[in-house]
């Protein structure tokens, strides 16, 4: 095998792929990447048995073949030599990649056991989503999914699709979040898919460092005889595993009406937020209270420990309804805020013991609930 291309065009792509490599994988030979080449293309392939990457790059290919190369020392020289012609050679059990002034030798490992990750040729898409739609469904909704393996399904984004609506959702069992798009084109067919959370953060990770012009949308695939999902992106692929389980019937849980609602500047309630939780990160579970006071159209946010002290913080809004008070995890209405972009948030709440309900004013299609800790 021997070819060549640009340093920025390698150094971009073995970013992308690289970043699916288990650091300690039970197989050596899921540290490295599959490199082919061959028809003018060189054809890179990374995988950790759930989550696969394949991408193709543009090089002059004077020789044709298949090898797999160490993942991280690779893509860390290619991203310190300059921007220049790359020159890259396997032979004899090893990869020799050169610049003018710079070269570095990389053992091999043959590509005969390399898992196969799974591509498409003439398949049609499920559905076509805009990069802007993709991006800010995986920045609200990403966060609320479980981290530990407790509930599979959790570790999971829900995808409903139905005609032109999708919804993301994501739960991790003591906050939910739901944002719902629509898209030009109606889906091929109506469908439900979970799909972990990690492949949609990856996703977003290609979207944004790409480059590619906004009208370039991403392509939903599903391979229902391998129970996997492929998302194309420009020239890189994700696949991705379909978890497998019944996810939790959320609709239920989430309230229909209000007793006392409260719109206030996002800025402002994560300022207070901020103060609040130099005492609140100090108590068990991270609780702070929020007193609703519609009558002086206040939140006041506070926090108390027996053992350092208690402060409390008060901004104004725009209340309607009962005064109430409600206790919520610093942690979570922080990830909220660090996730969402609009100016004004709105909260709504029924009762102390129910979830509350976040909404971004003017914007009804994205929908965030945690549940309460006891006052």
């Amino acid at each position: 095998m021997q070819f060549s291309c640009n340093q920025d065009t390698f150094a971009k792509y073995l970013n992308i792929v690289s970043r699916v490599v288990n650091s300690k994988p039970g197989l050596p030979i899921l540290n490295n990447i599959l490199f082919e080449a061959k028809g003018g293309k060189v054809h890179l392939t990374a995988t950790d048995l759930e989550i696969g990457i394949n991408t193709w790059i543009g090089a002059d290919v004077q020789t044709e073949g298949k090898v797999t190369v160490p993942a991280k020392q690779l893509t860390e020289f290619v991203n310190s030599i300059p921007s220049e012609k790359v020159d890259v050679t396997f032979d004899k059990h090893m990869v020799v990649v050169s610049t003018v002034n710079n070269n570095a030798e990389f053992h091999t490992i043959p590509s005969d056991d390399y898992p196969n990750v799974v591509t498409i040729d003439k398949e049609a898409p499920v559905l076509k989503i805009s990069q802007e739609d993709l991006l800010t469904s995986v920045k609200r909704v990403a966060f609320a999914a479980a981290s530990d393996d407790v509930k599979p399904v959790l570790t999971g984004v829900r995808i409903e699709i139905e005609g032109k609506n999708v919804s993301f959702v994501a739960a991790d069992g003591l906050r939910l979040s739901k944002q719902t798009i629509k898209i030009k084109e109606e889906s091929v067919k109506n469908v439900n898919l979970l799909v972990p959370v990690k492949a949609l953060q990856e996703l977003a990770f290609v979207v944004s460092e790409m480059g590619l012009d906004a009208k370039d949308l991403i392509n939903l695939y599903i391979m229902e005889d391998r129970n996997q999902v492929i998302f194309r992106f420009g020239d890189v692929d994700i696949v991705s595993r379909l978890i497998d389980g019944q996810y939790p019937e959320y609709r239920q849980i989430i309230p229909t009406g209000y007793k006392t609602q409260a719109v206030a500047r996002k800025d402002e309630f994560s300022n207070a937020l901020k103060v609040t939780n130099i005492i609140a990160r100090s108590v068990l579970g991270n609780k702070i209270i929020l007193d609703l006071n519609p009558t002086e159209n206040e939140v006041a946010l506070s926090a108390s420990q027996s053992e350092v002290g208690s402060n409390r913080s008060v901004l104004s809004g725009v209340l309607e309804g009962e005064s109430l008070k409600i206790a919520f995890s610093a942690r979570f209405l922080g990830d909220m805020f660090n996730n969402l972009d609009g100016e004004e948030i709105l909260l709504e709440c029924t009762e102390s013991v129910k979830p509350g309900v976040f909404k971004i004013k003017g914007d009804d299609n994205f929908i965030h609930l945690i549940m309460p800790m006891m006052l």
